[in-house]
């Protein structure tokens, strides 16, 4: 069943990107064979169209001032902590090398502001460095999504 919704939720960020129907995007899963719970699957378009429509809103907040709820994509998925905020990170491992860019997720269970959401990627990376020592170039706070009960 996680597996089938993980399909299915991948799949409907692409429906909704063509602006394709709820209903149709449902029977179309159905079709396929990966239908579950209608209830289930409404909630997780909703929570898709959450994520699409507020998606890069979180680079316009002034870096000393919380995320307002225009700004937070509520979620109904079953997220380890409260807030979950997707920052892209540019880095390089020296100044003749490429710039690399990756989105990293933070987790809390309070909100955060775009400038405590940078301190916590600085103080973070050291463990998310693989093999070399990286310069971070930008953090650029992304999205943010708040879990919510249905």
């Amino acid at each position: 069943m996680a597996i089938v919704r993980a399909e299915v939720i991948a799949k409907a960020r692409g429906a909704f990107r063509k602006g394709e129907s709820a209903s149709r995007f449902i029977q179309d899963m159905r079709a396929k064979g990966l239908g579950y719970r209608r209830s289930d699957m409404l909630a997780d378009w909703r929570s898709v169209n959450q994520l699409e429509t507020k998606k890069n809103l979180l680079q316009y907040v002034r870096k000393d001032r919380y995320p307002t709820v225009k700004n937070i994509a509520a979620v109904t998925w079953n997220m380890s902590k409260e807030y979950m905020y997707v920052v892209k990170v540019k880095s390089r491992i020296s100044p003749e090398e490429p710039i690399v860019e990756r989105m990293v997720n933070i987790q809390r269970d309070v909100p955060l502001t775009p400038a405590m959401i940078e301190a916590q990627v600085k103080m973070e990376w050291v463990g998310w460095e693989k093999y070399k020592e990286e310069e971070i170039v930008e953090i650029l706070p992304f999205t943010a999504a708040r879990k919510v009960m249905e």
